[in-house]
């Protein structure tokens, strides 16, 4: 069981659990989720601009100093991690855009590259590793991927979900493959890897949102 993050090799026993408890960081993430949500109610392009100029890492970010106009959205954030905020914006964009895997996006709806580091980053780097797994676990199982976005951050829904998804996450490393991951950072890939695969599948860039 984890609370926040384990180091395990992945190729042998995925991160050691993912069914943990909510953290005690819980309701600060379900506030940054809830920020996102109304970042992309309010002025959907704005939310764009904003997710595409935050770092992929985990970087801490201001969304008042980011998005001025979008400050009451995000009151009382002073700073978050730059990848769970866009982690949030991408949750909510996957929803508002595709309302779920294999739903056609509405022609009006100007779709958005994320360019996610999954495809021609070059190998080792933690950050583009977790990105790549993420990606890989969505492409693979996207329906239980549309659940886990669609449960509370950090609540035993989301945990029992992710362990449910082992399977994948160990088929989706490399033999040697070493991370230490933090559930919250999983969950703000796999949000990112929904809609940036969507936006492959539909801009024809994929053939299929599984085994590719």
């Amino acid at each position: 069981m984890i609370a926040r993050a384990c180091r395990a090799a992945l190729a042998a026993t995925f991160l050691c659990s993912l069914g943990s408890p909510a953290s005690a960081s819980t309701p600060g993430l379900e506030r940054v989720y809830a920020a996102g949500r109304c970042l992309v109610r309010q002025d959907r392009r704005a939310a764009i601009d904003l997710v595409l100029a935050l770092p992929i890492g985990r970087e801490r970010a201001s969304i008042s100093a980011l998005a001025p106009s979008l400050g009451r959205c995000g009151a009382g954030l002073e700073s978050v991690p730059a990848m769970h905020l866009r982690g949030a914006i991408a949750q909510a964009l996957f929803f508002r855009d595709f309302r779920g895997f294999g739903l056609q996006p509405s022609r009006s709806i100007a779709l958005v590259n994320l360019d996610l580091p999954i495809q021609d980053s070059p190998p080792g780097d933690p950050t583009t590793e977790l990105y790549r797994l993420a990606d890989c676990v969505v492409r693979n199982d996207g329906p239980r991927t549309e659940s886990l976005l669609a449960t509370r951050p950090g609540s035993e829904n989301e945990s029992r979900i992710m362990d449910r998804l082992a399977p994948y996450l160990r088929a989706c490393t490399t033999a040697d493959s070493q991370l230490s991951i933090a559930r919250s950072d999983l969950r703000s890939a796999m949000a990112q890897s929904a809609y940036h695969s969507m936006y492959r599948y539909w801009t024809r860039q994929l053939s299929s949102t599984r085994n590719q």
